[in-house]
């Protein structure tokens, strides 16, 4: 494209943006909510948290208010989970972010704002013409849906046809045409095969590739970065230090983070978690696993690998277990009984099963590191207790 195509497209962008009542948040804003324009805060009082409303776009933070219906309290600190030694059986803090209050339910609409913008602000996307095709295993193509929704542009999903039933009737549900590819969760090769065909055949498609558009490691270097930055720094005491960054590698988006927390503490150790059933990086990539929410048998264009120090395989029969442990009633009553507060076992639905694996990723690495002998922990099970 021009200069001059790319200005008149960008003309088109702004008037259709005018017309649906959009506006764009910056970085800054999704950082720190404060600096949203108070008329957009007394606004959103009476937007629901997960309403495909366009001033939820200023909802696309780590700082929402855990509540569906809006109110007062917009924003508040960022959320995240302590996981008690009573569950990790380890003494090191282990910390997760939550990722169910953003817009969707999962943070990953803001790897899909992330890649959207720059095509929109530049003019080399034309949301009054062309449509977006969002290729994910589940969470990111339904937050560039979310997005094309707004924008009235029709959106595509292309995903894996094993994947849960909720994901394609929510697709279904705010006008996404879908195109399912074969296999489950591992099988995203399938999933580029479809991209490429789409570039060859169709003119009227843009692709916003989260494997290896730049803006989905870029938005969580600055948002997901910071964000753990500030938890550790409201939870940290004298002695603390912060050991590890644990992340499922999926489209190297999330452990993005781990470039920006490195800087802030030199000494961190950047650790990727795969499925045993199917590990990538360390051993080539076979077969298939059940932890949905982590792409597998190829290692992203954006995965910038020479900052992961280790790579921790889990089974994914042992995040099945423990997902269910967490949700089940007699599980929850266990826990309990075992000593952890009624206050963290209500939270603990709200780890989905790639959490799982990264908290299972988080006391593997917690052992290795003080374990008395030095022991290969990437591919042991974990013990019946953990």
């Amino acid at each position: 494209m021009t200069v001059m195509d790319k200005e008149r497209v960008l003309e088109k962008t702004i008037q259709r943006c005018r017309e649906r009542n959009i506006i764009i948040p910056t970085f800054a804003q999704q950082k720190n909510p404060d600096l949203v324009p108070q008329k957009v805060k007394d606004k959103l009082k009476d937007v629901g948290l997960w309403d495909i409303n366009p001033l939820n776009l200023f909802r696309i933070t780590w700082k929402n208010n855990p509540r569906e219906a809006g109110g007062d309290g917009l924003f508040k600190g960022v959320n995240f989970i302590e996981i008690p030694e009573e569950i990790s059986g380890v003494k090191a803090r282990i910390i997760g972010l939550l990722g169910k209050y953003f817009p969707t339910g999962a943070h990953k609409v803001g790897a899909a704002f992330g890649c959207l913008v720059p095509r929109l602000v530049n003019g080399e996307f034309d949301p009054t013409s062309q449509k977006a095709v969002w290729p994910s295993t589940g969470n990111y193509c339904r937050g560039g849906a979310f997005d094309s929704n707004l924008l009235a542009c029709t959106a595509i999903a292309i995903l894996p046809e094993g994947m849960s039933r909720e994901r394609f009737e929510w697709l279904r549900g705010v006008g996404a045409e879908i195109i399912a590819t074969p296999g489950t969760e591992s099988n995203v090769k399938e999933i580029y095969d479809k991209c490429w065909e789409l570039r060859e055949t169709r003119n009227d498609v843009v692709i916003f590739n989260q494997f290896d558009e730049f803006g989905n490691s870029l938005w969580h270097y600055h948002l997901t970065g910071t964000a753990i930055e500030e938890v550790f720094g409201n939870i940290k005491t004298e002695n603390s230090r912060f050991a590890a960054y644990c992340s499922a590698t999926g489209s190297a988006g999330t452990i993005a983070a781990g470039d920006y927390l490195r800087k802030k503490f030199p000494l961190l150790k950047v650790v990727a978690s795969e499925a045993l059933q199917c590990p990538t990086i360390l051993m080539n990539g076979f077969g298939e696993h059940r932890i949905e929410g982590i792409g597998d048998k190829h290692i992203p264009w954006i995965h910038n690998v020479r900052n992961t120090d280790m790579v921790v395989a889990i089974d994914d029969e042992d995040c099945v277990r423990i997902l269910r442990l967490f949700n089940d009633e007699e599980g929850r009553k266990v826990l309990m009984e075992k000593g952890v507060s009624q206050e963290i076992v209500n939270k603990l639905d709200l780890l989905g099963i790639s959490s799982v694996s990264n908290l299972l990723t988080a006391i593997k690495t917690c052992l290795l590191y003080t374990s008395p002998s030095p022991r290969d922990l990437s591919t042991s099970r974990m013990p019946s207790s953990a």
